[in-house]
């Protein structure tokens, strides 16, 4: 901080500014003056400044634009529009819905993937995956997504615990309808684990917008109404 000969500090070019603006606004616009005064003084009190402002109204309209769907909402969405069929209330979970291990599978076995009977199999006497084992399972669950409603699948805590390990395609794109094939492993060493029809598995999460998607997933396994393998489409990008 410098200070002139007299022992004052010598204003800064800003602060000479602000001062000659503010000396001519309150001769020539004095309701002007007051206000641009009283404006100043409340941004010191309170912390604030016009870039701070601009940056959370942006900050508000982008959240504002996507919702994380609670239990309320995800009821009423399931109620009125169908959203997961059947429904259970018992699977609503206070930010996302449970969905369950339906009854067909793929196990891939040394000649490819083949269907196993997974009916005859339930809690007292389960299919048991032996390690390393990968297979393709599908929910018990119907989803009909809203075309502005996303959802995001994640394993559930306790299948996690016991080594079952599920693959990162966990996004289910608006507009989406079908059962969802869920791709499965069995990530431990040395044990099995014990797998039956209706086991909880995974829960969706969802986020609605505040508008429809132009395009809704209208894509390749949309429609599934059980486990489905790869099947051919675009996948290369033709510029």
């Amino acid at each position: 901080m410098s200070y002139n000969q007299s022992g004052t500090r010598s204003l800064r070019c800003t602060e000479m500014n602000s001062y000659v603006v503010l000396t001519t606004l309150r001769i020539r616009c004095p309701w002007a003056y007051w206000f641009g005064w009283l404006k100043t003084l409340r941004n010191s009190l309170l912390g604030t400044n016009p870039r701070k402002n601009y940056a959370a109204t942006i900050a508000g309209k982008n959240h504002g634009g996507t919702d994380a769907l609670i239990d309320r909402r995800i009821r009423e969405l399931c109620k009125t529009q169908q959203m997961i069929e059947p429904f259970s209330e018992q699977a609503v979970q206070p930010c996302s819905y449970d969905v369950h291990l339906g009854e067909n599978l793929l196990i891939e076995g040394p000649e490819g993937f083949h269907r196993v009977d997974f009916l005859q199999y339930n809690e007292v006497h389960p299919l048991w995956i032996t390690p390393g084992t990968f297979l393709l399972g599908e929910t018990v669950e119907y989803v009909r997504l809203p075309d502005n409603v996303e959802a995001h699948l994640h394993l559930v805590s306790s299948r996690a615990r016991e080594g079952i390990q599920h693959a990162v395609s966990g996004l289910v794109d608006a507009g989406w309808n079908g059962k969802l094939t869920l791709e499965l492993k069995n990530n431990l060493k040395y044990g099995g684990i014990p797998i039956y029809p209706n086991l909880r598995i995974a829960q969706l999460t969802f986020f609605e917008y505040a508008e429809n998607a132009d395009q809704p997933y209208r894509g390749r396994y949309f429609g599934d109404r059980q486990v489905s393998l790869v099947k051919d489409g675009q996948d290369v990008l033709h510029l």
